[in-house]
């Protein structure tokens, strides 16, 4: 007879997206699990989103170079199922690999069936980026020569280089990576090797990153409190510094990154019923 089994307490819908609110048992089975494979793997250095500064440290690192160029991965979260979740698992050696990939996935929400890895779970970038990094694309980013840039930040991957051509041939290959590994690109937020292109709500080129003028508009299209608006305003001054992590400013500046909230983590108590 079949057990049946929950490991979220409700669901709700954020920007279009279904994010899923742990219950108690579930949150801390995601911190056991994200311990056991932060023991266990060390995540690649191209990985941004585990880091101080997260993506504006990638956005400095990019603009270094002439050309640029991004891909996003559709649901990414949700293009993983369970099965493929416990195999990285298992080859990682991680203990009854199995009973973590079933309590760290949910039904799927959309079209496929089976079980996938929900937005809102503790353990759910983790574990996303674990099977991400063992596919056919972390495998491709690795080869990459040194004089591509690769910058990883959730399902947003960009790669940049003085040498367009190079840069190219790069993309192409990663396009067919991302075939290979079974993920599906977001065709509206693609863009081809370049002198300038948009990612993360900023602009991006040679030399120079800012706040895209659209995303200036939005927040200030509502009231905010002065608190907001000076955090906003930070950072847009750290988005385009060019001598941020040095200087006077420095611990201020890190201390403001390490005040967000990270990516994807525990979502919030339901909302009351209107």
């Amino acid at each position: 007879m079949a057990v049946q089994f929950e490991n979220f307490l409700y669901s709700f819908m954020r920007n279009g997206k279904p994010i899923y609110a742990p219950n108690p048992f579930s949150e801390k089975l995601g911190f056991d699990i994200k311990r056991q494979v932060n023991k266990a793997h060390t995540f690649d250095s191209f990985i941004y989103h585990f880091k101080d500064g997260s993506h504006v440290l990638a956005l400095h690192r990019h603009r270094a170079n002439k050309y640029f160029c991004r891909i996003d991965i559709t649901r990414f979260f949700y293009s993983i199922q369970r099965n493929r979740l416990k195999r990285v698992l298992k080859d990682l050696g991680i203990f009854r690999a199995e009973y973590y990939a079933k309590w760290s996935t949910v039904k799927n929400p959309y079209e496929g069936g089976g079980y996938v890895i929900p937005y809102g779970f503790v353990q759910s970038p983790i574990l996303a980026t674990l099977v991400l990094s063992k596919s056919a694309i972390g495998n491709y980013l690795r080869g990459l020569d040194a004089a591509i840039t690769v910058s990883v930040y959730m399902d947003d991957i960009c790669l940049s280089a003085n040498d367009l051509e190079a840069l190219k041939v790069a993309f192409d290959g990663l396009l067919a990576a991302v075939e290979e590994a079974g993920f599906s690109l977001n065709d509206d937020k693609t863009r081809p090797p370049a002198e300038a292109i948009d990612i993360f709500n900023c602009s991006l080129e040679q030399g120079d990153t800012k706040v895209l003028q659209d995303r200036v508009d939005e927040f200030y299209a509502v009231e905010r409190t002065p608190q907001s608006e000076e955090g906003f305003e930070t950072y847009r001054d750290i988005v385009e510094s060019h001598t941020w992590r040095t200087g006077a400013k420095k611990r201020r500046r890190r201390a403001f990154f390490r005040r967000k909230p990270k990516p994807a983590l525990v979502a919030p108590e339901a909302p009351e019923a209107t």
